[in-house]
């Protein structure tokens, strides 16, 4: 599967909110599109998700993940998440190629940070590229 990075529609942004993680994997379920709206959640930002967000599409430009990029002072904070049905299928270290790629092309200089929780790890609490 060849994966390349897109502009996050907001076509992409919905279907994000109705991709349904199991267990204690929730946690990263989206509310419904129209709550998350009239919460005015950053994805729902046309600027923000401009700025911040980006789509990783399949050859069918088909949503298979996404990533967030948010450029702090020091580093850039990442977010990335994978269409469930993707999961478990050795996507990750493909998608972190990707994610490193994107901040490579636009933040040369600036140190990569992903927050994990610890039960999506193995090893690491949290990764500084």
């Amino acid at each position: 599967m060849n994966l390349s990075v897109k502009e996050l529609t907001e076509a992409h942004a919905k279907e994000i909110c109705n991709w349904g993680y199991k267990g204690e994997y929730c946690i990263y379920n989206y509310p419904s599109w129209e709550q998350i709206s009239n919460e005015k959640r950053s994805i729902t930002i046309e600027q923000k998700r401009k700025n911040e967000f980006y789509s990783v599409v399949d050859d069918c430009n088909c949503l298979c993940g996404y990533m967030r990029l948010m450029n702090k002072d020091e580093y850039i904070l990442i977010g990335i998440g994978l269409k469930t049905c993707l999961c478990g299928q050795g996507l990750g270290k493909t998608l972190m190629k990707i994610v490193k790629n994107q901040c490579k092309n636009l933040y040369p200089h600036k140190k990569i940070v992903l927050e994990v929780r610890s039960f999506n790890c193995i090893t690491y609490r949290h990764a500084v590229y």
